[in-house]
């Protein structure tokens, strides 16, 4: 009977342990369960910033002063907006975008001029070429995102107008499609709704959706929204015939592309198929030839 008692109390002590230790993993995971989605938008991991970058950041850090004053209030505002259709990589600022430039024209123009010095003239001019390398990235990045919202705005545009024709006020329906359809697209409407509820107009935060972004369709979007807002049409019914044409222009912009990979595509396989074609053909034309050509090489 002794054995039993101390085998059940051990049984339970184990048991409040392990329910102890489950309870602490799951207070301390906070991970599945939100109190509200609407809060706030998910957010984003941060991304790692490249060691060149940060190396010219470090170095244009301490001419941050000069180099604004020498750029001027409209020049830092193209940038922000270049930045900004970009969409933030790194989580780049103009203040860092400045660093990281004067960084990069310190150093890379230093680099070039000592390898030019000693006749190194190709790879002096590849170290020149890296004070573009920011530039590059932004100008990747914005091709990137406008790829992405000409592929996701149909399909966006289908569910933002069931959702709106099922009864929700617009704005609502935008943040919950935005909420259900994460991608590049939602990224942008999350920043509307965000302006917006920060005192911005509907018509400005739109407005500056359409400057962020040079995709053709979104500013299409855009200015048949602000037409149905002020001509008083059923919002539902433009969203479906914006959502159709988009389409149509999506497969005319992937027809685009396509024909613009065809030639790409064929030097590429021109390039690597031909050399090895020739060598095919000429060699088996000299072995079928029935030259010596160890009487050659021999004399």
């Amino acid at each position: 009977m002794t054995l039993a008692l101390i085998l059940a109390l051990g049984l339970a002590a184990a048991a409040v342990v392990a329910v102890f230790c489950w309870g602490l993993y799951l207070f301390t995971k906070q991970s599945e369960v939100a109190g509200d989605i609407t809060v706030a938008p998910p957010k984003r991991r941060r991304q790692a910033t490249f060691i060149l970058n940060r190396v010219t950041e470090l170095i244009g850090r301490p001419f941050l002063g000069v180099v604004r004053e020498l750029v001027g209030e409209e020049r830092q505002e193209s940038i922000r907006l270049r930045i900004e259709a970009a969409g933030r990589p790194e989580g780049l600022t103009v203040e860092r975008y400045l660093q990281r430039k004067t960084g990069e024209v310190l150093l890379y123009s230093s680099a070039s001029l000592l390898l030019l010095t000693r006749g190194q003239t190709t790879l002096a001019l590849l170290a020149l070429a890296f004070v573009l390398l920011t530039d590059a990235e932004l100008m990747l990045k914005t091709r990137k995102r406008q790829d992405d919202i000409q592929r996701e705005l149909p399909d966006f545009l289908d569910v933002l107008a069931v959702s709106v024709g099922a009864g929700l006020a617009f704005r609502q329906a935008l943040a919950r499609v935005a909420d259900a359809m994460p991608g590049t697209l939602a990224e942008e409407f999350r920043v509307v709704l965000r302006q917006m509820d920060l005192g911005t107009s509907r018509k400005d935060a739109f407005q500056a959706l359409r400057e962020r972004n040079s995709n053709d369709a979104l500013g299409k979007f855009v200015t048949a929204i602000q037409q149905s807002e002020e001509l008083g049409a059923p919002l539902s019914h433009t969203l479906l015939t914006i959502g159709q044409d988009m389409r149509r222009q999506d497969a005319q912009y992937m027809r685009r592309k396509a024909q613009r990979i065809n030639p790409r595509v064929t030097a590429i396989t021109a390039a690597t198929m031909l050399p090895g074609l020739l060598l095919l053909v000429g060699g088996a034309m000299i072995l079928g030839s029935g030259v010596d050509f160890g009487g050659v090489f021999t004399g």
